[in-house]
């Protein structure tokens, strides 16, 4: 039995070491602005704004703060349940109101967050039909707030 549990042990830590290691918030696409282009902002009195840059859209901070998010029907993904996704070398996340990563970018897929649980998927594939597209192939799971299966 001991052998059996100290073969676990090496096979665990040894995966563990061969696992690379999350890159740091700024690869998640988490940037400032200038200066001069916040003061452009009108942040209507909100800590947030949702712009459009070039094809995609950015939700800024007044700190100056700005990070990609998906876009739905041309408009920005909504916060729900507090977190908004991003996309990151084809890798989908989620950030938070403060543009803090929550959940890093790992996910093929995932739906927005509600009541708690959010879709996701991993091994599927987008393909294109014109503008539309669809997912193909992969496996589908719920995940809670922390990134933990929960179906």
């Amino acid at each position: 039995m001991k052998y059996r549990l100290s073969i676990a042990l090496t096979l665990f830590f040894i995966a563990c070491s061969n696992t690379k290691p999350l890159p740091k918030e700024e690869s998640f696409n988490v940037s400032n602005v200038s200066k001069a282009f916040l003061q452009t902002i009108d942040f209507k009195g909100k800590d947030l704004v949702a712009m459009p840059m070039g094809k995609e859209f950015y939700y800024i901070h007044k700190s100056g703060k700005k990070i990609l998010t998906l876009t739905e029907d041309h408009a920005p993904d909504k916060f729900k349940d507090g977190l908004a996704r991003t996309k990151v070398d084809g890798k989908i996340g989620f950030f938070n109101k403060n543009l803090e990563i929550v959940l890093p970018p790992i996910y093929d897929f995932a739906f927005p967050f509600y009541k708690g649980e959010a879709e996701i998927c991993t091994g599927c594939k987008e393909k294109f039909d014109g503008e539309a597209s669809m997912l193909e192939g992969g496996t589908w799971k719920k995940i809670d707030r922390n990134g933990l299966v929960i179906e």
